[in-house]
């Protein structure tokens, strides 16, 4: 959602990808975020990858932004290039 801002329909074309899962902001989630200071894309990136009962290797990220992700437990998987 957020490359939606820089780029508009941007998000709809990932959407529309048969495997993409797009993970909403639970009440955890919503606290991560609130803790946070610096945002809440980079809250909610970080939130989503930590393992889980459902994901137990947690989320891999799609975002054309990686390099701030280098060295961060997080799978990334860079569409920006």
């Amino acid at each position: 959602m957020e490359a939606d801002r820089a780029r508009p329909g941007r998000a709809e074309h990932i959407a529309a990808l048969p495997g993409p899962t797009v993970l909403g902001l639970d009440s955890p989630a919503a606290l991560a975020v609130a803790r946070d200071a610096v945002g809440w894309a980079a809250a909610h990136t970080a939130y989503v990858a930590q393992p889980t009962p459902e994901r137990p290797a947690g989320a891999v990220v799609a975002t054309a932004a990686a390099d701030p992700w280098k060295g961060r437990p997080v799978r990334i998987l860079d569409v920006g290039r």
